[in-house]
């Protein structure tokens, strides 16, 4: 047996000895840029971080909403129309003639051109047979809102039904002042709903 093998077999290896390896500092300067850039451009195009989204609102939120070609805002109108006039006459504006709610897409009712017979009918409802696009509706009536909704509201509802332009419709925008006209005309008719034919009597408009 040969000593010196035995001896070499028998010596432990010796245990690895730590050593200190230090991050390159150009990486640190790499991520830092690489973050900034990405920063500014999220902030330059993402649009989370325009002023005018938080607090103190610059702007009312419905600035926000998309107009329509003419010029005119249609967000304040589409929340009153979803939240008074959606559940019978649907959001899509075609109706519902389980509970005798004509379409509101592409009547000419809506459409007119002024909304003198428009206004009385939300301020004040309607009852009874009616005749839009070529059909008739039954015996429905419809709720009036003169002590739910402002002429501010109905102004700007009826501004987005009269222009919406996924109903293809391009009448002309209703303003407060229309609205409180014909408030005050029909002050005393009180919670009387309106009629078709008695609204047919009344001019379109001024």
């Amino acid at each position: 047996m040969n000593p010196e093998k035995s001896k070499t077999a028998n010596t432990p290896e010796a245990e690895p000895a730590p050593t200190l390896n230090t991050v390159p500092m150009w990486l640190f300067g790499a991520l830092f840029v690489l973050l900034c850039t990405g920063a500014i451009y999220f902030d330059a195009r993402g649009g989370w971080f325009d002023a005018r989204v938080y607090q103190p609102y610059v702007r009312p939120p419905e600035d926000f909403q998309p107009r329509d070609p003419g010029g005119e805002n249609l967000g304040a109108g589409k929340r009153v129309y979803d939240m008074a006039c959606a559940v019978c006459h649907m959001p899509s504006g075609l109706g519902n003639p389980g509970v005798h709610a004509p379409p509101i897409a592409g009547s000419e009712w809506v459409v007119a051109p002024g909304p003198n017979r428009l206004i009385r009918i939300v301020l004040h409802g309607l009852q009874g047979p009616i005749e839009v696009a070529g059909k008739q509706y039954g015996a429905g009536v419809m709720t009036p809102f003169k002590d739910v909704l402002s002429d501010q509201d109905i102004a700007a509802v009826l501004t987005f039904i009269r222009m919406n332009p996924e109903w293809k419709h391009k009448a002309t925008p209703v303003t407060p002042a229309q609205v409180a006209k014909v408030r005050e005309l029909t002050k005393d008719r009180g919670s009387v709903n309106w009629t078709a034919a008695e609204l047919l009597q009344i001019p379109e408009s001024d």
